[in-house]
């Protein structure tokens, strides 16, 4: 059995190396990486297996703090993961992930989250989709926005000026989205505002732009830009990262600029929320095509932390059932306290099932129909009116 510990700080180039190779990519086009990583990854939050010296797999841990219904809570965010072609099926991402959650119930974060490199792997480790995203491709000719932007106006920011506002307008408006890394300076520096050619894809560097009210700075698009003329017509697209809005009039004035960028008629987004309002706000929604991914998985390893922390707009009561454990779940006035129970369970559910209803995004009566939660009609309908949450969770980012 190779040997697995954490690694030190002059090893962080092996790991990188290790992590890029087995991602298919090579060193020589981010430079910077192991500084990086060094920079975003805590001393003693990197694991790697070694066999006869050599680096064969590896895991780490972002501390992080993420969004939950009605609030905020410690995450640690699993990254990084892989195992070597050479040494698969030998137990080695079991042994990391054990690591991973230990180490995390150490510092007290109650949850784990990651985005999967492939949707087989996480279930049985006690993950389930907690959130899921919109890649969106629109055909912008003559789309029209109905809604009216009302005043609000565009203003194109540098870069200098970019990493002094977006944090703020970003703080403000995902203050109540499940789901949503709540940013650290050093994540901005390091994660958001990262303009290296090898994240541009061949397309442009970022650009920025915000909108305004008044005086209020109600919003903002980054985007890159992809030129192009097929048949001597302008067919460039517009890709934008990450489009930020604190209210629905700040989101359409926002599509109002994307949509209309002269020369670029096709706009993407890769990970858009499932509840933007663009396809109810546009002149022709067959233009708006849709296609739904999971993205961030969660494991609820502090049950009864984590149901306490989140907040309710139905109160009751439930006793609930993972594995040989049953838990009454009590809400009175929107907070809720969790505890174990001997009484009899109303509802069963595994691991991931937890993690997926957790943020209010995934219904308990959908799972039921799919068989992950098991239990009478009353019980499942009173389950899904508790955990229930009317904004979609959503996470801007992969990690």
């Amino acid at each position: 059995m190779p040997l697995l510990r954490t690694i030190t700080s002059d090893e962080a180039e092996q790991f990188r190396e290790c992590v890029a190779t087995t991602f298919g990519g090579d060193l020589d086009v981010d430079p910077e990486g192991a500084a990086r990583v060094r920079a975003l990854i805590e001393p003693g939050r990197a694991w790697a297996a070694f066999d006869a010296g050599a680096m064969v797999a590896t895991a780490a841990s972002f501390a992080l703090t993420v969004g939950i219904p009605g609030g905020t809570l410690p995450m640690a965010g699993l990254t990084m993961v892989t195992v070597r072609p050479s040494h698969r099926r030998r137990g080695l991402l079991r042994e990391l992930i054990r690591l991973h959650l230990d180490d995390a119930r150490q510092r007290g974060e109650p949850i784990s989250g990651l985005w999967a490199s492939e949707a087989t792997i996480y279930g049985r480790f006690g993950y389930g989709i907690a959130a899921e995203g919109d890649a969106l491709e629109i055909d912008a000719r003559g789309l029209a926005i109905a809604a009216s932007a009302g005043g609000d106006v565009c203003e194109w920011l540098d870069e200098a000026a970019a990493r002094e506002q977006l944090p703020g307008i970003y703080a403000r408006a995902i203050a109540d989205r499940p789901g949503a890394l709540h940013r650290s300076a050093l994540w901005w520096r390091e994660r958001r505002f990262l303009e290296a050619p090898f994240m541009r894809g061949g397309a442009s560097r970022r650009r920025h732009v915000i909108i305004r009210r008044g005086g209020d700075a109600v919003g903002y698009v980054a985007f890159r830009q992809r030129g192009g003329f097929q048949s001597g017509m302008p067919s460039g697209t517009t890709e934008i990262v990450e489009l930020i809005a604190i209210d629905p009039r700040a989101e359409a004035s926002l599509w109002q600029f994307a949509l209309a960028v002269d020369l670029f008629p096709k706009v993407t987004w890769s990970n858009a929320p499932t509840d933007t309002t663009l396809p109810w706000i546009v002149s022709d929604v067959r233009r708006v095509l849709r296609r739904r991914t999971d993205t961030l998985w969660l494991r609820i390893d502090d049950i009864a932390a984590t149901l306490a922390a989140r907040r309710y707009h139905t109160d009751g009561a439930l006793r609930f059932a993972i594995g040989d454990t049953t838990w009454q779940l009590v809400v009175e006035g929107g907070q809720a306290h969790c505890t174990r129970t001997d009484a009899a369970p109303e509802l069963r559910m595994d691991l991931p099932a937890l993690g997926s209803v957790v943020l209010g995004g995934i219904s308990v009566a959908l799972l039921a129909r799919a068989g992950s939660v098991t239990g009478a009609a009353d019980a499942v309908a009173r389950a899904d009116r508790l955990f229930a949450w009317p904004i979609a969770p959503w996470c801007p980012e992969l990690f």
